[in-house]
């Protein structure tokens, strides 16, 4: 490996500098973290979607992009993209109003395999600080404002988590294909499913410095992101491990409860979903299920199991009592969260994956192929309103800030004006 590759390169020193600094606090309508400013697929409030795409829509600009999977991330006038470049997984940071570059780093060893090489996981924007964590397990602090390093932890390192060089070895997840889910902040801890069979499944680190305040259960790292929610009155980390669904004491890691979901390869996707005083996860082995809170304790229950509403990649959203979303098969689904009984399904949206966004009136679809979709989000009927073709083949999630949408596939990233001027 070229150790050149790991210096820090900073990019942009003219740049006026109160675009950085105007964006250190989160600002109405950010995208800053995995699937929104609540890490539930909803845009901020007062930040509506389009009600329709037109024929093309406007294109703000457009820049060139490594390859990766990494959802591009928002936060005030800053806008972040992780990709590789040469033997490297690099972040860069834009001006999200034109594209032009402030700063990119490296920020550790690239990965790649059939899937395609570079980046997964999300950034994470806090503030002053963004975090990110490659594929190997490498998880950084860094500064928004030039993008040098605050603090970082190898997983392989301090946590005795063993890297899989046997692809086709049936064993672990993340450690096999590479990390894909995004950490947590919750108030001044960073919360990680960093998949270590050695007391350190999830592991709680001060935001600011690093420091381990807390390890809990022995559960590996499958590839989802977590849930901060409430439960039975008390909030809870809620993430799916290769083998169960859990619910942590974010104060101190305390399994509150777990419930089995086994899956042929360890391979859980799906970030948890919130609907009331319940959570639903599903996967392409298992179908979906729905765990209710019980009690006053944090406790929770199964409260219905369907085998057949398999989901493999694409995590969906919930309007109403009633979950959207892409599930195999080509399919759009409805489900209703009460019962689990399925509404409608329609065909037409690809083979593997599409990620779905709203603002509680409409539905933004954009499917593996490139094209964007926009729905009404009706639980008796599949109503479909405008479809477009705006980019590539891409699985990476999009970002919905001030009515643009970032979207990236593997060559580009654009600024797509969907609302407003």
């Amino acid at each position: 490996m070229k150790t050149g590759v790991f210096q820090r390169i900073i990019i942009g020193w003219t740049a006026p500098l109160a675009v950085v600094i105007g964006a250190l606090s989160a600002q109405a309508g950010d995208w800053p973290q995995w699937r929104g400013p609540t890490s539930n697929g909803h845009a901020a409030k007062g930040d509506p979607l389009p009600d329709k795409l037109g024929d093309s829509p406007k294109v703000a600009w457009r820049i060139k992009v490594g390859p990766g999977h990494s959802a591009p991330m928002t936060q005030g006038d800053l806008l972040a993209v992780s990709e590789e470049q040469g033997d490297a997984e690099v972040l860069r940071l834009l001006d999200k109003s034109t594209g032009k570059q402030l700063w990119k780093t490296a920020y550790g060893q690239t990965y790649g395999d059939e899937f395609g090489a570079g980046p997964r996981c999300a950034p994470l924007f806090d503030g002053d600080r963004i975090y990110v964590q490659t594929c190997r397990g490498k998880l950084s602090c860094l500064s928004t404002r030039d993008g040098s390093k605050i603090w970082s932890v190898d997983y392989q390192t301090e946590f005795k988590v063993k890297w899989i060089k046997n692809k086709q070895q049936n064993e672990g997840a993340a450690s096999r294909r590479g990390y894909s889910g995004t950490p947590l902040v919750n108030d001044d801890y960073l919360i990680c499913q960093v998949g270590s069979a050695h007391g350190a499944g999830i592991v709680c680190f001060n935001k600011l410095t690093g420091e381990v305040i807390w390890k809990s259960q022995n559960d590996l790292a499958s590839y989802a992101s977590p849930l901060m929610t409430t439960l039975a009155g008390k909030k809870q980390f809620v993430t799916i491990a290769t083998e169960r669904l859990l619910g942590i004491d974010p104060k101190d890691g305390r399994l509150l409860w777990s419930e089995l979901v086994p899956t042929r390869a360890f391979r859980n996707v799906l970030t948890p979903i919130a609907a009331g005083n319940s959570v639903i996860v599903a996967s392409h082995s298992e179908g979906m299920l729905c765990m209710s809170g019980i009690g006053k304790t944090g406790d929770a229950v199964r409260k219905w199991k369907d085998a057949k509403l398999k989901i493999n990649l694409a995590t969906p959203v919930v309007v109403g009592n009633n979950l959207y979303g892409f599930a195999e098969k080509d399919r759009f689904i409805c489900v209703d969260t009460a019962s689990g009984r399925l509404n409608w399904e329609e065909r037409g949206f690809g083979k593997f994956y599409a990620s779905t966004i709203t603002d509680g009136k409409r539905l933004l679809v954009l499917g593996q192929m490139g094209e964007l979709i926009l729905l009404n989000p009706n639980p008796r009927e599949y109503e479909e309103l405008d479809r477009v073709q705006v980019c590539g083949k891409t699985w990476s999630f999009p970002a919905y800030s001030g009515g643009q949408l970032f979207v990236r596939d593997q060559k580009t990233l654009q600024c797509l004006q969907l609302t407003g001027e």
